[in-house]
Formats: C-alpha cells, sequence, structure tokens
C-alpha cells in the first residue's frame, strides 16, 4: 500500500512539473504568441470585410392534390393508358416532380432567356443600394452593349451555356438555388440566395411562375391528346358499360383542363410568398474572426511546444 501511494504521489508531482513547464515555455514566448495571434485577427478581419453581402429570399410552397374526379378513376388502368392518360396512383410523388422539374437543366434553359438572368446568376459583382441596381463585373459581362467579353475555356464561347450556368462553381443556378422538402407535412421550401437582395425575390417569383407554367402546359397537351382520342372511341364502343366509363374519363379530362386554365397556381399552391430579405444571410463576420483569432493563437502555441520540445531533445541525444 505504501508503495503504491508513492507511486502515486510521485506521478502527480512530474505532472505538476510538465504543467509549469509548459506554461513556462508558453510565457516565455508570449510576445511571439501575441504578436502571431494578432496577425490572425487581424487578417481574419480583412478578409472577412473583403467578402461580399448575400441576401436569401424564400418561398413556402404546397403542392395541389389530384382532384376527386381523377382520383376516382384508378380503376380504369387500362383503357386510360390506351388514350396516354396518366391516372394518380399511390406511387406518385408530385412534389418530387416539382422538385425534379426546378432543378433540371431544361428549366434553366428556358429561365435564361429571360432579360438579365443570365448575366445575374454570372456576372454579378456587387450591388448599388442607392440605385438599386447589380454591378456586373466588367471583365465578364459588358452591361451598356449586352455582350460578354470573358475570355472562354476549353470548348466554351464567351456568352456562358446553360450547362455551364447551372452547376459547380459558386455564380452557377444550383448554388444560388436550394429546395428542402419537409417529409412530415409535404411543404417545399425554396430559397435564393444573391448579392442583390431584389433579384433573389424576383428571381425567385420567375421560378414559381414558370414552374407553374411549365407543368400546366404540359397536363394541358397531355389532356388535350387523351380527349381527341377518347371522342374517336365512343362511337366504337359497343357495351353502354364501356361508353360510360369513356365518359368519365372524358368529363376527368375537361375538369383537368379547366383547372389549369382558371388556376393561376395549378401545380405549386404559395403559402408564404417570396419577400425582400432586409438583413444579409451571410458571410457571419464575427465567426470568421472569432476563428481566425483562435486558428492563429493554437498555431503560435503549438509551434512554440514543438520547437521546445524537439531543441530539448537534441540537446540530450548530443550530450548521450
Amino acid at each position: 500500500m505504501n508503495r503504491h501511494a508513492l507511486s502515486q504521489e510521485n506521478t502527480s508531482y512530474d505532472d505538476e512539473i510538465d504543467l509549469k513547464e509548459l506554461f513556462s515555455v508558453l510565457w516565455k514566448a508570449k510576445i511571439l504568441i501575441i504578436v502571431t495571434t494578432s496577425f490572425f485577427a487581424l487578417s481574419s478581419v480583412l478578409y472577412a470585410l473583403s467578402l461580399t453581402n448575400f441576401y436569401k429570399s424564400e418561398v413556402i410552397l404546397n403542392v395541389a392534390g389530384e382532384s376527386n374526379a381523377l382520383r376516382s378513376l384508378s380503376g380504369m388502368g387500362s383503357l386510360a393508358s390506351m388514350a396516354g392518360i396518366t391516372l394518380p396512383s399511390s406511387g406518385e410523388d408530385k412534389s418530387a416532380i416539382a422538385i425534379k422539374t426546378i432543378q433540371s437543366r431544361a428549366f434553366l434553359k428556358h429561365l435564361i432567356t429571360f432579360e438579365n438572368v443570365l448575366p445575374s446568376i454570372m456576372a454579378s459583382k456587387s450591388y448599388d443600394f442607392e440605385s438599386k441596381k447589380i454591378q456586373f463585373d466588367p471583365k465578364i459581362y459588358n452591361e451598356n452593349n449586352g455582350e460578354w467579353v470573358r475570355k472562354p475555356g476549353k470548348n466554351q464561347q464567351s456568352k456562358p451555356s446553360y450547362l455551364e450556368a447551372f452547376c459547380c462553381d459558386d455564380n452557377t443556378y444550383l448554388n444560388q438555388v436550394s429546395i428542402f422538402r419537409d417529409k412530415k407535412t409535404n411543404l417545399i421550401t425554396i430559397s435564393v440566395e444573391h448579392i442583390s437582395p431584389i433579384f433573389a425575390k424576383e428571381f425567385l417569383e420567375l421560378i414559381i411562375n414558370e414552374a407553374n407554367e411549365l407543368l400546366r402546359n404540359r397536363d394541358l397537351q397531355e389532356s388535350s391528346a387523351a380527349i381527341a382520342f377518347l371522342n374517336t372511341e365512343i362511337p366504337k364502343a359497343s357495351l353502354i358499360t364501356m361508353k360510360d366509363a369513356i365518359n368519365m374519363l372524358l368529363q376527368s379530362q375537361l375538369q383537368k383542363q379547366m383547372l389549369a386554365k382558371v388556376n393561376k397556381e395549378y401545380f405549386l399552391k404559395v403559402i408564404e410568398p417570396p419577400f425582400i430579405p432586409e438583413v444579409k444571410s451571410k458571410p457571419t463576420r464575427a465567426l470568421i474572426c472569432i476563428y481566425g483569432t483562435l486558428l492563429g493563437g493554437i498555431l503560435a502555441m503549438l509551434w512554440v511546444l514543438m520547437r521546445h520540445y524537439i531543441s530539448g531533445s537534441l540537446k540530450s541525444d548530443l550530450n548521450a
């Protein structure tokens, strides 16, 4: 028992000596640590101040459900397939269709046909709050004559294609547009983050309106083709039950067309509309400064300790 207690006492004494030595080494190099930490702090402040402010606008959407008339036709799948009609099924996910449409290259190809959308995505440099206008990078885009003046890369042109504008860089579509789906409520949140708060809101409105228009036109084309086919099949039907089934399909397609033509929010219904953000979403300059200062202090202390123990081990080797 006495030997064990003595061993614990010696271990505690050694730890105390090590801690005292540790603090002694750091204290002797306090000027170096302070200077290094201050340099990192100042650098992080300058870096944070050099970053451009970004503003995020959001919209909350609900996907419109199928009408009762369409849901009641689930037992007529074979006849509907002949007519080219897609009936609602338990496995159908309209939310996924909406999200994949908005995140598609084809949809972006359509969006950049609108004025200033492509330059705002790929050539924005700063935002003037007085004039409320985007300042474009003159090395990329000449706003005065509307020409792209950048030096294109391999297999590229001066004017970026929709493929180049789609992803894989900071100034691209997928980097600025985010989509989140709540699986519990099935609500969809879409956000646009941009240096211009006005463009963030207007671009978000454009995305919703054009997505609704695209999906509406798709359904109108499908239902028009289905109606034309069903009208040709009515005279051919010999059984009354078959004629009744065709008439029900016709009725459902006419109802689908009516809803598509009169309802502006045919596919995506706005729960909370887009807004012009007043507060920046990024960068978080305070955290950048704190992390930069901490990093500088930690690196300085590690360097001091490593230098001390390495030099100490070299001296002991020489003495040996």
